[in-house]
């Protein structure tokens, strides 16, 4: 997506530049087409994810140090390490340890678009040179004859681990140079406050102000310091892009305490965190970027806040197990696959749009379990039904067992999807004739986090179609509850009650 059809990303260049046309402000959202809307405003094109790309740069760390293990192990044992004694390779095996961890520590994963390079190497410097000299330390009482050998392992993997971050700095300064590395915001309030803080966020390449929406319209300027007027707060719910956008700033004064109450109310059903900015008299933008506001000195009012360990964790989970889960499943995925294709004409995958986190479509995968109907793929979903004619013979067996969901491990280890979350719904699904996501104030924030194969929903009996209100309100209350709650423990509990759950449940229709 490409907002900057728009206006000039707001942080990448002076606030009042006018070396690009400025778009006219959208007179009635409400009117326009979706591609209208689109027209009016795009994302950054090939914008860097921050959190993805600190992800991506751990694992390669960890995949760098244990290729820097294996070959020391075999260079310090001479192509014999079963007949090296344990002491003598235990400090290479503590290095695979201490230097992930002493690097997770010291910060250099937290990709900070304004921070020179040079301090992120020296960090790396110096925790792989803290890792380096524990394991020389260790040597001398494990290994004393080795300590020479270790030393210069030790060495070498300083060197090659500094030498990476090196690299890291050099692209992660290119990326925040092209202003790649922004975090798409949208700020509520045409405000003198939006104004100075757009102002304030030129040229720091950290942030892209997306547009203002504002109920005032009459009093809304077609531009604000740059950033487009693009509707009120109820053209926000509605605007196709908003699954683009990392956070939504309120730049209502605090002092205004109902204006800021009614529309936090109303924002709530978001799943996008909600901060509002507090005092700026004393905001000096030579020191302070937009990022360190929204951290700082907005406070934030609605959304959860994001852990990186948990983060990093859970998609080492879902690797881990998805790729483990994925090779035994192989051999029933290729039976299940050709049973599908004898039983009925038709594809033998089904892919479906589906609500990722923060409402971002995907495409999930699934075993096709209905006869195949072209046009039965556009227009609202219709939910399965007890004895439904579309489900096939080979698909009613698939359903009952959830077999025909193993091709989602897939989504798992692609990254649309984990483990563990909640089941992802299509965009639009009805409950009774009514979209669920009408029925429940809180139905945005189950896009908090990533959807999930299983879920705290399932195991606790929430599964399949939902055909009543009521049957919606309880899986919502289940998958708020679960994102409260989430941690490694908590997922591996769900998954082990998973399976037994499944084995149980005559009642709910699949």
């Amino acid at each position: 997506m490409d907002y900057s059809s728009v206006a000039k990303p707001s942080g990448t260049g002076p606030a009042n530049d006018t070396s690009e046309p400025i778009r006219p402000a959208i007179a009635d959202t409400a009117s326009l087409t979706r591609a209208q809307l689109k027209a009016q405003a795009r994302a950054p094109q090939h914008r860097v994810n921050r959190k993805a790309l600190s992800h991506i740069l751990q694992s390669l760390d960890i995949f760098a140090v244990i290729i820097l293990a294996a070959a020391g192990a075999y260079a310090m044992s001479g192509g014999r390490v079963t007949e090296v004694a344990a002491g003598e390779l235990l400090p290479v095996a503590a290095f695979t340890v201490l230097a992930p961890a002493l690097l997770m520590l010291s910060g250099v994963y937290r990709i900070e678009p304004r921070e020179v390079g040079l301090y992120r190497v020296a960090r790396a410097f110096i925790a792989t040179g803290l890792a380096g000299s524990a394991i020389t330390a260790l040597a001398l009482v494990t290994a004393p004859r080795a300590t020479e050998l270790v030393a210069l392992f030790a060495m070498t993997g300083v060197g090659a681990l500094t030498v990476l971050h090196v690299i890291y700095a050099v692209f992660i300064g290119h990326w925040a140079r092209a202003g790649r590395l922004a975090r798409n915001v949208v700020l509520v309030g045409a405000t003198p406050n939006a104004r100075k803080l757009i102002a304030a966020n030129a040229g720091s390449g950290t942030v892209n102000v997306v547009g203002v929406f504002d109920d005032r319209k009459s009093r809304s300027p077609a531009t604000l310091a740059g950033a487009p007027y693009l509707g009120s707060t109820d053209d926000l719910f509605s605007w196709p892009l908003l699954h683009e956008v990392d956070r939504i700033i309120l730049t209502v004064s605090p002092k205004a305490e109902q204006r800021v109450q009614r529309l936090l109310a109303k924002l709530r059903a978001l799943p996008h965190s909600v901060c509002l900015l507090l005092d700026l008299d004393s905001f000096d933008p030579a020191e302070t970027s937009l990022d360190d506001i929204v951290g700082v000195q907005a406070a934030r009012m609605n959304g959860v806040e994001e852990r990186l360990g948990h983060l990093v964790l859970k998609r080492v989970t879902d690797l881990a197990f998805g790729l483990v889960m994925s090779v035994f499943a192989l051999p029933v995925m290729a039976l299940i696959a050709l049973a599908v294709k004898l039983d009925s004409p038709g594809p033998i995958l089904f892919r479906q749009t589906r609500e990722g986190f923060n409402g971002r479509p995907i495409e999930v995968l699934k075993f096709r379990t209905m006869r195949h109907d072209p046009r039965g793929q556009d227009g609202p979903v219709r939910q399965v039904e007890f004895d439904d004619p579309r489900v096939t013979r080979i698909g009613g067996f698939l359903r009952k067992t959830s077999l025909d969901e193993l091709p989602q491990l897939w989504n798992v280890v692609a990254g649309s999807m984990s483990l563990v979350g909640p089941r992802p719904h299509a965009p639009g699904m009805r409950t009774g004739g009514t979209e669920t996501s009408k029925l429940v104030a809180e139905y945005a924030h189950r896009h908090r986090v990533k959807p999930g194969i299983t879920g705290w929903a399932q195991i606790n009996g929430s599964r399949g179609p939902l055909h009543s209100p009521e049957a919606a309100r309880e899986r919502v209350r289940l998958d708020v509850e679960y994102i409260a709650r989430a941690n490694f423990w908590f997922d591996l509990w769900i998954m082990l009650r998973t399976l037994p759950a499944l084995l149980g449940d005559k009642v709910n229709i699949r």
